[in-house]
């Protein structure tokens, strides 16, 4: 019975580290096991960073203890540079892991763990916290939101396997959150529009939603998503942008299907007009017998609006927008 739920909290472990990367991560269990690691992460692609090392170290609950308490031996415990613990308690009742979990480099653990002695009279390095984590310990700067594991491990690998715990905004639960910036949020959205579909860029490989094509741009803790499905005659899709991992705003449109002389023209004039266009602002673009129009209304925090293009004062090309903060 240990051994099954110890594999599905894996497996929960899992699922958390590819919420929010797309599929940006490859997460196997290592054969060998180094260091008594239960998981590896590395970056798909050609990347030549070394994977990271994770041993998922389980505290059950309910149980009378406060604390959550695991001992290891001092003489065989091991530590590198690319192996980290992660300490998850699992709520037997509700069939979850906690909202917070405690990721910790071994060579740090190794120097700050309270060394105790087993009845045998083994030395052992124990860690302990409590499971409110609002009382603050020595373990407390380690403590992230488990649906960020996926965002913090991806920072780590393009830093060639560092964590950087002060980077990590808003996971500490014992730091204070921002509230939006809008024109940080319009400057992040007019890049990353820029940068996709206006560029022409690539979509990704394996789209989230069946028969559709996806286009994504991150900076930071910001994350673009664009997702749409191309018909015979009209084209639907939406924006989102997701900010430490949580949707903060988004928008919808609907559009006509044109040809290839005309979408060239429009891509040409999103990327002219970025930051007034689809943003409920009025605005025109134009370019020989071609013209591009929107007339919208609002602001980035609640907007809609229509864009044409006209050939020779004719229209022949509209898309119905609609969107805002979430």
């Amino acid at each position: 019975m240990a051994d099954n739920i110890q594999k599905e909290i894996e497996n929960k472990i899992i699922d958390d580290i590819n919420l929010g990367v797309a599929g940006r991560l490859i997460i196997f269990k290592p054969e060998k096991a180094p260091f008594g690691a239960d998981l590896a992460v590395e970056r798909k692609g050609k990347y030549k960073e070394k994977e990271i090392y994770f041993q998922i170290n389980s505290f059950i609950t309910p149980l009378e203890s406060k604390n959550f308490i695991k001992d290891f031996s001092q003489e065989s415990f091991l530590t590198d540079k690319n192996f980290y613990l992660l300490f998850v308690y699992f709520d037997k009742i509700m069939q979850k892991i906690g909202d917070y979990i405690w990721l910790i480099p071994s060579s740090q653990f190794k120097d700050i763990a309270e060394i105790v002695k087993s009845p045998e009279g083994n030395k052992l390095l124990r860690f302990e916290a409590p499971l409110d984590i609002k009382q603050k310990n020595k373990y407390s700067k380690f403590i992230i939101n488990t649906k960020e594991l996926g965002k913090t491990i991806l920072n780590a690998l393009e830093k060639g396997g560092k964590f950087d715990f002060k980077e990590i905004i808003g996971s500490n639960p014992f730091e204070e959150k921002e509230s939006i910036n809008l024109e940080v949020l319009k400057e992040f959205l007019c890049d990353a529009r820029r940068n996709t579909y206006a560029a022409s860029s690539t979509p990704v490989d394996n789209p989230r939603l069946l028969s559709s094509i996806q286009l994504e741009f991150q900076k930071g803790d910001y994350f673009y998503r664009d997702i749409y499905f191309p018909g015979g005659k009209k084209f639907i899709g939406q924006e989102i942008i997701y900010y430490e991992l949580k949707p903060i705003w988004g928008m919808s449109y609907i559009g006509d299907q044109i040809g290839k002389l005309e979408t060239i023209f429009l891509k040409e004039s999103l990327f002219n007009l970025v930051e007034k266009c689809r943003l409920g602002e009025v605005c025109e673009y134009e370019k020989r017998e071609f013209k591009y129009q929107d007339k919208g209304q609002g602001n980035l925090e609640e907007f809609s609006g229509k864009e044409e293009i006209f050939l020779e004062s004719k229209s022949i090309y509209k898309l119905n927008y609609q969107g805002g903060l979430i």
